[in-house]
């Protein structure tokens, strides 16, 4: 039925709706496109790798561009770091390198409940650089927290140092990502979007140099309030420190795998720190990394064992976002919806403009299941907007990218809050509750960096 409903707009909207005479076929297919994937992409009428498939269809059979201009978002660089990014994670976990990092780093708050707050924290803030995909390092941290959990004998579904450890991998963690290029998912679709419009691509040192200062402090500042949100219910975790112990002793010595995958990163965050001076695209460095990492012999992974830790419904549906982005943009289509929604910004300062607009996006977090098909949906149009008012649109896309992440208030915002919620640890009222907290701060600071820090960088 929602997928009918779907099908049926994308037919009103593409040869029904009058629109003015001036807009083309193309943009008008295009505009039947978009509100057939934000409807699927809303509702979740299909799979995310069926409506990719769907909507690259429907670009090629509407005449809103070509069989090829339907792919081209395939062929996009930063679709490709997606790949990467899940197969660098598939080698941590294989290695068990990041188990290992993550276990020693909560080793250190000792007993002390606020402590191991902090100390899940620097974990992430850690696994952010080298685990590229919120999922996955949400996914290595729930048993470690849900073992401290244990440790001290805590009841399921009544433990404030779960809870609000579990807040602060889902939601303090995705905050992180915000500052680096292979931190989400939706960061590489955002410098995608950015490349397809003005053809410069965002390296991966430009991006943590606008976005790691903010991402991180703000990730901090959310600890302390969840901290205060959450408060212990016990002084002191002893056990939780023997848990810890165990675990480490029984994974036993550190291993020739871990010791070649630390290698490995080191040298790839090193040479993505530094591509200003090189040159080296960050997808190359990317590719030679997994190369390392599977090579026969030496690595620590196949290729057999790496495809499953690609989400390749992820890829199609990102791809076809991507391709759609593209003709949102060549079509006029992206044009004319910025005219239409944002003309009544147009007289008002740059920065005002950006501070309404992070609050607009934040808003939208209910309609949509991450901040991935955020990126793809509202991209192009803030792209638009900056070229119709004659600002700079690196500008725009990349302040209102690396917001399109907060996604804290439901369930279905983001999959670290499903897998938060699968836990049976929290109930859907707390994490509404956390979620509607997160996001009003998480606007608020992004509000502030507006007049401060990318003011003072020269960004806006």
């Amino acid at each position: 039925m929602l997928l009918m409903l779907a099908i049926v707009t994308f037919g009103l909207v593409t040869y029904v709706v009058p629109f003015p005479e001036t807009l083309s076929h193309e943009a008008r297919a295009t505009l039947g496109v978009a509100a057939f994937a934000i409807i699927v992409w809303m509702t979740q009428a299909v799979s995310q790798g069926l409506s990719g498939l769907i909507i690259v269809f429907l670009l090629a059979i509407s005449g809103a561009t070509d069989l090829n201009g339907a792919l081209v978002g395939y062929s996009n660089s930063s679709l490709w770091l997606i790949v990467i990014g899940f197969i660098m994670a598939g080698a941590m976990e294989k290695s068990q390198l990041s188990k290992r990092i993550a276990l020693a780093l909560v080793r250190v708050a000792g007993g002390s409940p606020i402590k191991i707050y902090w100390a899940v924290a620097a974990v992430l803030a850690v696994l952010t650089f080298l685990v590229p995909s919120i999922t996955a390092r949400t996914l290595l941290m729930i048993p470690i927290i849900l073992g401290i959990g244990k440790a001290f004998e805590a009841e399921q579904g009544n433990s404030n140092i779960v809870k609000a450890l579990l807040f602060i991998v889902a939601m303090s963690g995705t905050m992180m990502s915000i500052g680096v290029l292979t931190g989400h998912v939706g960061n590489p679709i955002t410098a995608g979007l950015i490349e397809g419009a003005t053809g410069e691509a965002v390296s991966w040192s430009e991006w943590f140099k606008i976005g790691g200062l903010p991402a991180f402090s703000l990730a901090a500042i959310s600890v302390f309030i969840i901290q205060k949100m959450w408060k212990p219910e016990v002084g002191t975790l002893e056990s939780a420190g023997t848990y810890v112990h165990r675990e480490l002793a029984a994974m036993g010595p550190i291993t020739r795998d871990e010791k070649y995958t630390a290698v490995v990163f080191v040298a790839t965050l090193l040479l993505w720190a530094t591509d200003s001076f090189h040159g080296f695209a960050v997808g190359v460095i990317g590719l030679l990394s997994i190369i390392f990492l599977m090579l026969p012999d030496i690595g620590v992974m196949t290729w057999k064992e790496a495809q499953p830790k690609v989400p390749w419904d992820v890829f199609v549906l990102y791809g076809a976002g991507l391709s759609m982005g593209t003709a949102l943009t060549t079509s006029g289509a992206a044009d004319w919806l910025a005219s239409t929604l944002f003309s009544p910004l147009n007289n008002l300062s740059i920065p005002i403009q950006l501070i309404i607009m992070i609050w607009a996006i934040t808003l939208l977090q209910v309609f949509f299941t991450g901040g991935g098909p955020k990126t793809t949906a509202l991209t192009p149009i803030v792209i638009a907007h900056a070229v119709t008012i004659g600002a700079d649109p690196r500008a725009f896309a990349l302040v209102l990218g690396m917001n399109m992440h907060h996604q804290y208030l439901l369930p279905v915002s983001n999959m670290p809050n499903a897998v938060a919620m699968g836990t049976g640890e929290i109930t859907s009222r707390e994490l509404n509750k956390t979620g509607a907290v997160m996001s009003v701060l998480g606007a608020a600071f992004m509000s502030l960096m507006v007049v401060t820090y990318w003011t003072w960088i020269g960004l806006v």
